[in-house]
């Protein structure tokens, strides 16, 4: 499992918090056949509760039931209790809805994941000194503004709402910045020992294609329904048209066959090219920007491809991204070397999900 502390980290916690969640009158389907003025009635409840966003938002439902008081997980030199491991299960809920849904659904295997993450965040949040509590809790108090002003943008600018739906939630101002402070404190501790000169050495170690981003508009023509040979001619045809000077964003729009590219009228921009197959990467690692290229052959068909533009990213605009992925390995290494040998014991109550597994 992805680290949700990862997620919920300050370099990415303006979080889409809405991802998933329609507009609720969109959601209101009033039946039209109402048998009886009873069932019109319930219809019509339905209807009020769909177009209330606050119903969007429920109270994250435990897959478990357990005592607050009680020593979930013991490690060296502390415990994680009850209450503790809620508070961080619903703060996650609060701050990603999207991660509420897999806590709810989560089996045996899966809480002790949470439960093992928690646990290393709080260890890892020991270890920071006075000044990186301090930053970590201005950083946790001015992210909390930040979800606040999505949720607020969701709920027509009323506060009042806001503090109902944090009260439904079964959350607190104080609960969800103290859960980001401690997650944040874990993160600088792990940051303390990535320094520019080793991440620089990062950089200087990787291939050309891993630092280089490129604006690349293509064609498909797929071989999935069709013949390699009849996928090909298509593709000639389309080349021609285009060196004749013909609109490529036009063309892409009527004929290819990638769903990804074809509002945009076949462009890919600023992507890094790493992400693409070999062929479709090394064309736009070597073909000369501005120009047509003849078809390349892939495992999805034939690309007519141009190259718009082309860049190899300099080391200040990598960095963070490079920061992001030593601070993931630094967690994995803490994983692996130490976290299993500090945790004595986990008294997990057993997930109410088991049972339909069975």
């Amino acid at each position: 499992m992805k680290r949700s502390v990862a997620i919920l980290s300050s370099a990415v916690l303006v979080v889409a918090l809405m991802t998933g969640c329609g507009k609720a009158e969109d959601n209101a389907q009033p039946n039209q056949n109402a048998a009886s003025q009873t069932d019109g009635n319930k219809q019509g409840n339905e209807a009020a509760d769909a177009n209330d966003p606050l119903t969007q938002f429920p109270k994250l439902t435990l897959p478990y039931t357990g005592d607050a008081k009680a020593a979930f997980v013991e490690y060296q030199g502390g415990t994680v209790t009850g209450q503790e491991f809620e508070e961080f299960l619903r703060v996650i809920n609060f701050m990603n809805p999207q991660q509420g849904t897999m806590i709810e659904a989560a089996d045996n295997e899966a809480l002790k994941a949470f439960a093992r993450e928690y646990t290393a965040t709080k260890i890892l949040a020991s270890r920071s000194d006075d000044a990186m509590k301090k930053e970590a809790k201005d950083l946790a108090d001015k992210t909390f503004e930040k979800i606040k002003g999505q949720y607020m943008g969701f709920l027509g600018k009323d506060e009042a709402k806001f503090n109902k739906l944090m009260e439904g939630q079964g959350v607190t101002k104080e609960m969800v910045t103290n859960q980001m402070a401690l997650i944040n404190e874990s993160i600088t501790v792990l940051k303390k020992n990535i320094s520019d000169d080793t991440l620089k050495q990062k950089y200087d170690q990787m291939d050309k294609a891993s630092r280089t981003i490129a604006s690349v508009r293509h064609i498909l023509i797929s071989t999935e329904q069709r013949k390699p040979e009849e996928a090909l001619k298509i593709a000639n045809d389309l080349e021609a048209r285009l060196k004749k000077g013909e609109d490529f964003a036009k063309l892409a729009k009527e004929f290819t066959d990638d769903p990804g590219s074809k509002e945009t009228g076949g462009l890919y921009e600023n992507a890094d090219v790493s992400q693409w197959v070999p062929e479709f990467k090394d064309a736009a690692l070597t073909q000369k920007v501005g120009e047509v290229g003849p078809p390349v052959k892939t495992s999805f068909g034939y690309h007519i491809i141009k190259v718009e533009n082309r860049k190899e990213k300099t080391f200040d605009e990598m960095k963070e991204e490079l920061r992001a992925n030593a601070l993931e390995a630094g967690y994995d290494a803490f994983g692996k070397n130490e976290l299993d040998k500090l945790i004595v014991k986990y008294n997990l109550p057993q997930s109410k999900n088991e049972a339909a597994k069975k």
